[in-house]
């Protein structure tokens, strides 16, 4: 089943967000993550539970994650 997978570039963080850098996501999530930042967004689950811990990724930029 494909999910929608978006990363979206933020400048302010909230203070209570939880925050995860690139070397701490799943083999899948590092794999997909420079192709989501660029605007692809169906991903399969195994993709959207790599980022399940996290409200940003920190990448190039940071990263703000949602998913439907």
């Amino acid at each position: 089943m494909r999910h929608e997978l978006s990363l979206e570039p933020v400048d302010e963080i909230d203070a209570d967000a939880r925050v995860c850098h690139y070397d701490e996501l799943d083999e899948a999530a590092k794999e997909r993550l420079p192709l989501i930042a660029d605007g692809e967004e169906g991903v399969d689950g195994s993709v959207v539970e790599g980022f399940g811990a996290c409200d940003v990724v920190k990448y190039t930029d940071y990263y703000e994650v949602s998913s439907s």
